[in-house]
């Protein structure tokens, strides 16, 4: 039986007339999809956030989370099937579609992922004034050059104008890379650039 998350990046798939097999995990972890675009092969582990009891709604409700924490659960739990996949040599996206939320907002705005994936973002202040210093992400990273390198790109999968969108945030530090210049244009791409100092 397919999830919700699974039946719209279908959706995604035919919309935009790419090539899929759903993939059978007979008892080992494997990612959802392949995709073909013309000699691109991509796979695909698809994943949902359906609850959260910080996520209120009514008139008068608010709600709270810490930015990156849903999207980081999510890097958690796909990394045996992102792995397997990876170790064919063949680029591997999570994917996150948000049905907890019908504003496609609480845990998978941009800098939710960005957070999840490169660190909390953290600001350097200076005690006696409160002039910032410096700026950087920092703590709580899901990937880096030693983890989560089989990851390709983390990515959103949302709707947006009556279709379905799949937004990929490029892992800076991925073994094996998106060749992006052969990426269909239906996927839109936020790229990273990892510099030190």
């Amino acid at each position: 039986m397919k999830t919700i998350s699974e039946d719209k990046f279908e959706q995604f798939l035919i919309e935009n007339n790419l090539h899929f097999e759903k993939v059978r995990e007979n008892n080992s972890p494997k990612p959802d999809y392949l995709v073909r675009a013309g000699e691109l092969e991509l796979a695909f582990e698809v994943k949902e956030l359906t609850e959260d009891e910080n996520f209120k709604t009514g008139p008068f409700a608010v709600s709270s989370r810490i930015v990156g924490e849903h999207v980081r659960k999510k890097i958690h739990d796909a990394k045996n099937q992102i792995q397997f996949a990876a170790h064919q040599g063949i680029p591997s996206i999570l994917l996150v579609y948000n049905n907890l939320d019908p504003l496609n907002l609480f845990g998978t705005e941009n800098h939710d992922f960005i957070a999840a994936m490169y660190g909390e973002y953290t600001v350097v202040l200076k005690k006696s004034t409160g002039e910032a210093l410096d700026s950087f992400h920092g703590q709580n990273q899901s990937l880096s050059a030693a983890k989560n390198t089989s990851f390709s790109a983390i990515g959103r999968l949302s709707p947006y104008l009556g279709k379905m969108k799949v937004t990929l945030f490029e892992n800076a530090f991925s073994k094996v890379k998106i060749p992006y210049d052969k990426l269909p244009q239906c996927f839109e791409l936020i790229n990273v650039q990892i510099e030190y100092v």
